[in-house]
């Protein structure tokens, strides 16, 4: 059975995957690491599938794993993902007049399969002249080629979680796979002023409970980089 409706759907969506596949280099490490820190972080590996499964963020998932690990409680949990979430509503916004002719289907699944990637790509494709036509299945291609090897990758990690051994230290590939996303995406000095707040708050809050630091950071971050938007408009 044919999933495309005509031929240019089908273009766009392996269009979509094609461009997908050099980024999977950071995906599958990141993911793996995702689901070794599920199961270190004391849960079970069926569970840390389905927190992946649920969430498909890979900062919310080590976010998660690591209050869990520290015995936060979950009004904490929830904001601090909440906060570091918050991205994907400027995304919505962003995408919203090019899916606006979808259907509420569609549009709940590219809200579903969105990710940094994602929409990196989605707002190329949908930038370029023209009319909409079936580019909403580039956006399609791409987020089901990042989810399909996301899930795969976390799914390694938390089955072989617990024969990773502790002196890997394998946190350092988080660490370079969101260096690797930030570095490109610091264009303006609102986005470099709101880097430089967020990571200056984060090393200064170290020390608090509940790892309360990301929230404080990411808070700050965001409020330094509008901040200094709007006084670049004045």
């Amino acid at each position: 059975m044919n999933p495309f409706p005509n031929d240019e759907a089908r273009r766009e969506f392996y269009a979509g995957a094609r461009e997908a596949m050099p980024i999977l280099a950071g995906t599958v490490p990141f993911g793996f690491v995702a689901g070794v820190a599920g199961v270190a972080a004391g849960l079970s590996a069926f569970e840390t599938i389905a927190l992946s499964v649920i969430t498909f963020s890979g900062i919310a998932q080590m976010i998660t794993c690591q209050l869990l690990a520290t015995a936060s409680p979950l009004p904490v949990i929830f904001a601090a993902v909440l906060v570091l979430s918050l991205r994907h509503l400027m995304y919505s916004a962003s995408l919203s007049p090019h899916v606006a002719h979808l259907s509420p289907r569609w549009r709940s699944l590219i809200g579903y399969l969105m990710t940094d990637q994602g929409f990196a790509m989605g707002t190329r494709r949908f930038s370029e002249p023209g009319g909409p036509g079936e580019r909403h299945w580039h956006f399609l291609g791409t987020g089901l080629t990042l989810y399909v090897t996301w899930q795969l990758a976390v799914t390694i990690g938390a089955v072989a979680g617990a024969q990773i051994p502790a002196n890997w230290s394998l946190d350092f590939v988080v660490v370079l796979t969101f260096l690797s996303l930030l570095v490109p995406a610091v264009r303006t000095r609102a986005d470099l002023g709101a880097a430089i707040v967020a990571g200056a708050v984060a090393l200064i809050a170290a020390g608090l409970p509940y790892r309360l630091s990301l929230v404080a950071a990411s808070l700050s971050g965001i409020a330094a980089g509008v901040a200094i938007e709007a006084w670049r408009k004045r």
